[in-house]
């Protein structure tokens, strides 16, 4: 069985609109608060914004897709919001 950590983001139309644009090429690989973390080819992660536009991905939210303890404790851990999404490990 696939290893996943799920959480649960509420995209916007213009969201969900850019990731069915994205070329195949380009990948979904996490979330950033409220934005989907996208892989280019070239390796760089950007942020998908809630107008749809893909800016680059903070330093603090690619430390977070390296490594998903980061920046979390029992007491400040991240909860989930509102739509499913595997982040493949």
């Amino acid at each position: 069985r696939e290893n996943c950590r799920t959480e649960m983001l509420k995209l916007t139309d213009q969201q969900r609109r850019r990731i069915a644009e994205l070329p195949e090429d380009l990948r979904v690989v996490g979330v950033d608060s409220a934005a989907p973390l996208v892989r280019k080819p070239n390796g760089q992660i950007v942020r998908i914004q809630s107008n749809g536009r893909l800016v680059a991905a903070t330093v603090a939210a690619k430390r977070r897709l390296a490594d998903p303890s980061f920046g979390t404790s029992p007491t400040t851990a991240h909860q989930p919001r509102s739509s499913l999404r595997c982040i493949n490990r």
